[in-house]
């Protein structure tokens, strides 16, 4: 199976149909969480992807404007936005974010936003964060999000290599995977980042692709969501 694998979308519809329009075939859409939060159009993204079939996880910002779950961590400006958030998105919606599995499986792999041991809050930024979830899944492939930047982990024996996320990979060993973000990229590249997976093949391509930042930063300010999460758009960061 050929696999679109996205993640981190929060809200950004006009990176979302980019990415979307930019799709080879593929025989599924899988998304690692955080599909709300942030920006300036969450219902939107709620439905284009419910309507393309997305198999989706839950993130923390999904959980945090469902159901209000760790908001009490957020810094000020999540808070604020997962709070509005809440207020945009219908009672359907909200439930359907509630009701988001934290641990997913599809196509033989194990879908989480952070990491196999903390679905939901760990970052897993290098091969010592990776490791335990490495061990601990229960599929040789994994996918997750979470940290906007797109990577690769694998368990070779008892060392985890790891790599960006950057043009075709060929997996050898147990791999996590992380696509990246489509709609707050923070690797200092402003493109959306997702990824293609070859569940057959063991390959995975990563991809970028430009969209209407400009856009975006617009609805964002229109919509009164605090400036910085407009103005970071721009760079990546």
């Amino acid at each position: 199976m050929r696999i679109a694998l996205l993640s981190d979308v929060h809200a950004n519809l006009v990176a979302l149909e980019a990415v979307l329009a930019a799709l080879p075939e593929v025989d599924g859409i899988w998304v690692m969480g955080d599909t709300v939060g942030y920006g300036p159009e969450p219902a939107d993204v709620l439905a284009l992807l419910r309507e393309r079939g997305a198999i989706m996880v839950a993130g923390n910002h999904d959980l945090a404007v469902a159901t209000g779950q760790g908001l009490e961590v957020f810094n000020p400006v999540a808070a604020s936005a997962a709070l509005m958030h809440r207020t945009w998105l219908s009672p359907e919606d909200r439930d359907f974010l509630a009701a988001l599995p934290v641990v997913g499986y599809a196509g033989g792999a194990t879908l989480v936003h952070g990491s196999i041991r903390d679905p939901i809050w760990e970052y897993v930024w290098d091969a010592r964060s990776a490791y335990p979830s490495l061990v601990a899944a229960g599929s040789e492939l994994s996918c997750n999000g979470h940290t906007h930047v797109p990577a690769v982990f694998e368990l070779l024996g008892d060392h985890v290599s790891s790599s960006l996320g950057r043009g075709l990979v060929a997996l050898q060993g147990r791999a996590l995977v992380n696509p990246g973000s489509v709609g707050q990229p923070r690797d200092r590249d402003p493109r959306a980042s997702w990824a293609v997976l070859d569940t057959e093949g063991r390959t995975v391509e990563f991809m970028r692709t430009a969209y209407d930042v400009a856009a975006t930063q617009q609805r964002i300010r229109e919509r009164g969501l605090p400036a910085f999460l407009a103005d970071r758009l721009a760079t990546g960061t």
